[in-house]
């Protein structure tokens, strides 16, 4: 059986600890090194030759960007699929990440789960993959109900599709959260026969309501006021339009409605 060799460089001892624990014994996955900083980890993977190289964007001791810089002038079968895990960046560092051969680029904090149901479908993937390899509509929708699943949005509610829809259809047209009042919510309404209105009040019923749930700890917001409708869309298209490594497309900070 192949086993998928990862290596963990992040400072954040929890964290890695917490993903060796939950890797399964016969899952085809293991931890072959962790790594609290960039010193030598260029030298360790040329070393060690992991599958998979998880990496803080920042990592005391050296410039990650400069680390994947380095990786990129390693032999091709020496070069592991780099996973990127960061709570903030600029547009212009994602870019930068994405021409380094960068596989998935992560929203921290990352649900331990989800990261090994990444690696273990896209682990083996090489750096600079082709499109074939690129997650399908179904890899998408998937992962979207994963997320707002585990953000605690009640299945059962009007709101929960809504809300599905719309960042599914951010996803394809970035361009179409430009306004949501106007564009957006139309569209969702348009395909289940009601109105913009309803669509927007059903989704902001759905977010509050998980809310309450979480005790307003939904990773990724703020957990001093529920997040509003068009924020949680954004937030969580932008999400998984890192993760799967999609195209960005236009960008979705325009105008708000």
């Amino acid at each position: 059986m192949f086993v998928t060799q990862v290596m963990i460089a992040s400072e954040d001892s929890t964290f890695s600890q917490l993903l060796c624990a939950a890797l399964p014994p016969s899952g085809g996955l293991s931890v072959s090194g962790v790594y609290t900083s960039g010193t030598g980890l260029v030298d360790a993977i040329r070393r060690e030759h992991p599958d998979v190289l998880l990496i803080d964007l920042l990592l005391p001791g050296v410039n990650t960007l400069t680390i994947l810089n380095e990786l990129g002038q390693l032999p091709a079968g020496q070069q592991p699929a780099v996973y990127v895990l960061s709570s903030f960046a600029s547009p212009e560092t994602v870019a930068e990440c994405d021409r380094l051969g960068v596989s998935f680029f992560l929203r921290k904090p990352v649900d331990i789960q989800s990261l090994i149901d990444l690696i273990s479908r896209y682990g083996s993937t090489s750096r600079h993959a082709s499109v074939d390899s690129r997650p399908s509509e179904h890899d998408i929708s998937m992962r979207v109900t994963q997320i707002i699943g585990s953000m605690q949005l009640p299945a059962h509610v009007a709101g929960y599709r809504f809300v599905r829809e719309c960042i599914l259809m951010t996803l394809k047209d970035p361009s179409m959260a430009d306004s949501v009042t106007k564009i957006l919510y139309p569209a969702v309404a348009k395909r289940y026969d009601t109105t913009w209105t309803s669509v927007e009040r059903d989704i902001r019923n759905a977010i509050e309501i998980a809310w309450k749930r979480s005790d307003g700890k939904m990773p990724g917001f703020s957990t001093i006021r529920r997040p509003a409708n068009r924020e949680f869309i954004l937030t969580i298209a932008d999400r998984v339009r890192f993760e799967l490594h999609l195209e960005s497309g236009r960008s979705s900070s325009g105008k708000r409605s």
